[in-house]
């Protein structure tokens, strides 16, 4: 526990950037976190999964324990070795083991020549062969005593491109037999936003121990310290952190498109937020026939009032655990599921009115756009409209 707790202190002086803006800012509020990864999610070795909000930090909290593990020396047995996707190949691959020799290090970073124009089969040989290799080396080069972390880090924006979620499955499901055949400690770590990747991951079940974690985005204070430096930072003035919080609930990847829209609120809820709940609903409309988009809401307001009433909710206001994520809100990532059988939360949900128990929001915008909906009976609605449903609230 004491290694952690240095460990906690040494990644509170990491500077991570937020590139859509062009700054760094510090490192914050992820205690809980940490604590929880080290004591649970690599106790033992094999495989897991990290899930959360699209921006909640998954990729920066994977990048900034890499580096802090390097620099304390009770975490030498620790070893990451991360891939970063994006939408068409593997853009980087960070290898960092003391030991290997230069063949094994050149033979990882090959591996991440992968694209969407190979083969499933090519494709998935791809994905397990960094387990592979690494099982390979630390039993023939005498590195038992290692431990080796794996991280596949926003797979599922790869394998959605690629329309490849069973893959994953399958990736997952070989690993841990890789693993028990060299019998080395090697934990390979997924983590994914998308809720389709999630539906196929969990059929595994505790195979290879798979563990399914939640990471939600950055705890109010948290985040209402990155807005205070950031504003600093631009040079922003009369910042309403309350307001954001409202809105983006400590996302950081929206917060940094905000920003880069000149902190313009309502330009941001209208084509962050509204636009992206139209399209969803819209997207709806065309698989179902429908005759227009207001169908839709007329349908969904139909559900949730059902929903409320049976769920002793109230008055139906866009509730999450009443929506419960149907009219594609769930598989275009507007909501997100939190009942999966044994997810375990890494993260201390937030007590607001876009969290449910079952489901919530994966940003707070959501709710009020929906909200507003609702409210007002109208698909066609504005800036001015949702932030007066924040507003009514605070009053």
């Amino acid at each position: 526990m004491h290694s952690i707790a240095r460990l906690i202190e040494e990644v509170r002086g990491i500077k991570v950037p937020l590139e859509a803006v062009g700054l760094t800012i510090h490192f914050r509020d992820r205690d809980r976190e940490i604590e929880r990864f080290f004591t649970d999610v690599i106790k033992y070795r094999g495989v897991s999964l990290i899930f959360g909000p699209r921006g909640a930090g998954k990729s920066t909290l994977a990048k900034v324990l890499e580096e802090g593990v390097r620099k304390i020396e009770d975490f030498n047995d620790l070893v990451f070795v991360r891939y970063t996707f994006e939408e068409e190949t593997i853009r980087e691959t960070q290898v960092r083991v003391p030991g290997l020799g230069l063949d094994v290090i050149r033979e990882l970073e090959d591996i991440a020549s992968v694209n969407v124009g190979m083969d499933p089969i090519t494709l998935g040989i791809k994905l397990i062969r960094p387990v592979t290799v690494l099982a390979r080396a630390l039993r023939n080069h005498g590195l038992r005593g290692k431990r080796v972390i794996v991280v596949y880090d926003d797979i599922d924006r790869f394998l959605r491109r690629y329309g490849g979620y069973e893959m994953l499955e399958a990736v997952a499901n070989k690993i841990p037999d890789v693993i028990r055949e060299h019998d080395v400690w090697v934990k390979a770590l997924f983590t994914v936003s998308d809720q389709a990747a999630i539906n196929v991951v969990r059929k595994l079940g505790s195979k290879g121990g798979m563990r399914v974690y939640l990471l939600w985005n950055l705890p109010k204070q948290a985040f209402v310290e990155v807005v205070n430096e950031v504003a600093e930072l631009t040079g922003a003035g009369d910042v309403d952190v309350e307001l954001l919080w409202n809105l983006l609930g400590g996302n950081m990847r929206e917060f940094e498109t905000l920003v880069g829209y000149g902190w313009d609120y309502r330009r941001w809820v209208e084509r962050q937020a509204i636009m992206r709940v139209i399209d969803t609903f819209r997207t709806y409309q065309e698989e179902q026939g429908l005759g227009s988009i207001n169908d839709v809401l007329v349908r969904l307001i139909e559900k949730g009032k059902a929903a409320a009433s049976s769920y002793g909710l109230g008055e139906f206001t866009g509730q999450p655990d009443a929506v419960e994520g149907f009219f594609n809100l769930l598989r275009e990532n507007i909501m997100i599921y939190l009942g999966l059988p044994g997810l375990e939360a890494l993260s201390e949900m937030p007590s607001e009115p876009w969290v449910g128990r079952d489901f919530a929001y994966q940003i707070p915008a959501y709710y009020w756009v929906i909200k507003a909906m609702v409210k007002l009976g109208r698909i066609n609605i504005t800036p001015e409209e949702v932030l007066d449903m924040i507003n009514h609230v605070r009053e």
